[in-house]
């Protein structure tokens, strides 16, 4: 190719790329990308030891376990922490705990509902929580709390007296569920 035909070509070349409408693209503002905000983490539970309750045995992030001690009918007093009521045909361990609700990467202003259930097939022995006893299906434990917040709870297990002594191994979950 000779030069003259060279010029006229990167000449041409030129014109084409400063000229972004030839290819079909838009000569209005460049593209940008919108900004990236991250989704909320879903919100944490954490099980926490309240100041008349049992001993709180943490099992790693948002499970725990509830130390009722050594269960039975026939003990004659209540672990610390706990109180007991014989009743005809079984018992009832009273004892309270706590509750902590954090939602990271969300508004100090949002709220979350907080609902429980019991996990496992042992149904010998009811588990209420606040007066409300537990099954399989979600049950609302708390309407409405602001994250970061928490508070106290009641937990009563009502135990056959047919049931051998040791100790109890109950699973409730607890799931917070951000409102919107």
């Amino acid at each position: 190719m000779d030069s003259k035909y060279k010029v006229l070509f990167l000449v041409w070349m030129a014109v084409l790329i400063a000229n972004r409408t030839t290819f079909g693209q838009r000569t209005s503002n460049p593209r940008t990308s919108a900004p990236m905000v991250a989704a909320p983490a879903a919100p944490m539970i954490t099980i926490l030891a309240a100041a008349t309750g049992p001993l709180v045995r943490s099992l790693g992030a948002g499970n725990a376990s509830l130390d009722l001690g050594r269960v039975s009918y026939f003990q004659g007093r209540a672990a610390p922490g706990q109180s007991v009521q014989k009743r005809a045909g079984s018992f009832v361990i009273y004892t309270r705990f706590g509750l902590r609700v954090d939602c990271p990467g969300s508004s100090s202003s949002s709220r979350v509902t907080v609902t429980m259930s019991r996990l496992d097939a042992d149904r010998s022995d009811a588990i209420s929580i606040d007066g409300t006893t537990l099954g399989s299906a979600a049950q609302t434990l708390v309407q409405s709390i602001p994250c970061g917040s928490g508070g106290e709870h009641r937990l009563d297990v009502n135990v056959p007296i047919s049931t051998p002594a040791g100790s109890i191994g109950s699973t409730v979950a607890f799931t917070a569920t951000l409102n919107r």
